[in-house]
């Protein structure tokens, strides 16, 4: 696959979902765990009595850089943090679309040397 047409087809694939923020955060979730298990952490809300309980944070970790989705209440917010030694240098708060579009190129790159990644990758998006 050729790394611009894998970038624009797995940006799609992401935002396919943005319709409803609570879904989409959920979904994300999901994908990534299973494209890149080993760059994402899921942080979820609620007590211990219930069943699913909902995405309050996703963060998708490409040294040296955090991407981070915050989920309040259907309401999502995300930016990119900038981590040197494990402290946050800088945080840049960043619109959705554009978000997305940094996850995917960080997802192209990493694929692009490592095989396990671009299998997962590769199911990812025959998965969406």
């Amino acid at each position: 696959m050729e790394d611009s047409l894998s970038f624009d087809v797995l940006a799609a694939s992401l935002r396919r979902d943005t319709r409803d923020l609570a879904v989409f955060s959920e979904v994300l979730a999901k994908k990534l765990e299973q494209a890149v298990p080993g760059f994402v952490r899921v942080e979820r809300q609620g007590g211990l009595f219930q069943k699913n309980p909902p995405v309050r944070r996703l963060v998708v970790t490409f040294e040296p850089w955090q991407y981070m989705l915050e989920n309040q209440r259907g309401r999502v917010s995300t930016s990119r943090v900038k981590m040197v030694r494990g402290v946050a240098i800088k945080t840049d708060p960043m619109e959705l679309n554009p978000w997305i579009d940094a996850i995917s190129e960080e997802l192209v790159r990493v694929a692009s040397h490592e095989a396990t990644a671009r299998e997962s990758l590769e199911r990812f998006l025959l998965d969406s």
